[in-house]
């Protein structure tokens, strides 16, 4: 684990590959997820392999970033992945993510032009209202208790979190629909046919909406593929297809 600062935060960062590579990825975590879950790991190492520095972080406020779990928010977890890029030199980037790191690589592409194609495994919106209406016990309460599992996953011992209000202001601020549907770059939706969480019916949508180039592949998971090697591997591959077809076009 290494601690950069960028211009608004120290960010725990774990890494592969040559950090004097001509290109840069991020691979990005979901929701209150960790950089060192086995599928993000994996994520990375394969970017690697790909002739990427590719890099993994603990978004801020939570994990081992510092700070109070009040930084976790859509704004700053989305200022830390456009303040990485810059970090790096804006080098041409690469953004993957799951779930609702999905989400933010959708974000990243469409906001900054570092960003030249994406892939997003089970994103489950693109607008800020996808929690629904508003939750009243979590407003009186000031924070909802979400608990994660301990890196490198599916272990018995769990991290809580007291993830506040705040954190749902922020996000319904947020719609990616349009820039979706205007961005031109390669884009790859991944889906889980068993996903209850992020359903095949939400994937589509948002493949719908986006402009082509784009691809959509559902693959035999459930939300959290992270739990099975042979699903990462199989994540990895498609990965590959299309940052393979980019360089061979280009």
């Amino acid at each position: 684990m290494k601690l950069i600062k960028t211009d608004s935060f120290e960010i725990a960062t774990i890494a592969s590959g040559d950090e004097n590579s001509s290109r840069f990825a991020l691979a990005l975590p979901g929701l209150l997820d960790t950089k060192d879950y086995a599928h993000l790991k994996s994520h990375i190492d394969f970017l690697a392999s790909k002739g990427f520095y590719a890099l993994s972080f603990d978004p801020p406020g939570t994990w081992e970033s510092p700070g109070d779990i009040s930084l976790y928010t859509a704004t700053n977890y989305l200022k830390a992945i456009h303040e990485l890029i810059k970090y790096f030199g804006n080098r041409p980037t690469f953004v993957m993510g799951h779930s609702r790191g999905a989400t933010m690589s959708i974000a990243a592409g469409v906001t900054s032009p570092n960003v030249f194609a994406f892939a997003a495994v089970m994103p489950s919106h693109i607008r800020g209202d996808y929690l629904g209406l508003k939750d009243e016990q979590w407003h009186g309460k000031g924070y909802r208790q979400e608990m994660r599992d301990l890196p490198p996953g599916n272990s018995e011992q769990s991290k809580e979190f007291k993830l506040p209000y705040s954190f749902f202001e922020d996000q319904i601020r947020y719609n990616f629909t349009v820039q979706l549907s205007k961005y031109t770059k390669p884009k790859l939706f991944i889906y889980g046919k068993h996903d209850e969480a992020a359903t095949p019916e939400r994937v589509h949508k948002i493949f719908e909406i986006a402009s082509l180039p784009k691809e959509l592949v559902g693959i035999e998971s459930d939300h959290n593929y992270r739990y099975h090697p042979k699903l990462i591997d199989q994540v990895n591959d498609l990965v590959g297809n299309l940052l393979d077809s980019i360089d061979t076009v280009t």
